[in-house]
């Protein structure tokens, strides 16, 4: 659910800021970015997450990239560089939350 969310956002906002001729450039990018991002595990090489956290992390994931996406066309950059820095952030937070250790 949150992929479908965080689509239609990314879509909603890439629309106002792109030029017309790049709106077909716009969508893949922006599908490329949601599938990539569902792809990307919650926790890279960290152990475990509780299904419970997962679900939060996946939410927060598609939330920073699509905002970083949306950020960057908005500022000029190029709408491929922009999905590439939206992957890139869905990624940090995979890497920055750190996994709950388990407890004896």
């Amino acid at each position: 659910m949150a992929a479908l969310i965080a689509l239609f956002a990314l879509l909603r906002a890439l629309r106002r800021f792109v030029e017309v001729d790049e709106r077909p450039v716009a969508l893949v990018v922006a599908v490329l970015v949601v599938v990539t991002v569902a792809l990307v595990p919650t926790s890279l090489g960290r152990g475990q997450v509780p299904a419970e956290r997962a679900g939060w992390r996946k939410a927060l994931q598609f939330l920073a990239a699509g905002a970083v996406t949306a950020l960057a066309t908005l500022l000029g950059g190029g709408v491929i560089l922009a999905g590439a820095l939206g992957v890139l952030a869905a990624a940090t937070v995979a890497v920055a939350w750190p996994a709950l250790k388990k407890s004896t």
